[in-house]
């Protein structure tokens, strides 16, 4: 049985934030250990994980399959936030343009 787990990403295509998102959203079961390595092909994410309590090696894949899918899954959300960003400010912009507390030329409103 492994004690533990290791997973290498792309530092490429994962950025460090998306994989630290990922594993955070499983640290009820395990603990993580990120490393950022440099390589001459390109650097990698290197993710080693131990179960908090004891796991067969059958578990520890299983964790390995969700951190990756949580990883594809933060790396999107990430690229729909910047995406969709000049939107959601304007978004933002309207509604606070409709409550008051910033007046029509950017000045503070009257008390």
């Amino acid at each position: 049985m492994k004690e533990s787990l290791i997973l290498e990403f792309d530092a490429v295509a994962y950025p460090l934030s998306t994989i630290q998102k990922a594993c955070y959203r499983f640290t009820n079961i395990a603990s993580f250990e990120i490393q950022r390595l440099k390589r001459p092909h390109g650097d990698i994410i290197l993710v080693t994980a131990r179960p908090l309590a004891a796991k067969s090696e059958d578990g520890l894949e299983h964790l390995g399959k969700l951190v990756r899918n949580e990883a594809l899954d933060q790396c999107l959300r990430e690229q729909i936030r910047e995406e969709t960003e000049g939107v959601r400010n304007l978004v933002l912009a309207h509604a606070f343009s409709r409550t008051g507390l910033i007046a029509p030329d950017g000045a503070a409103p009257a008390a």
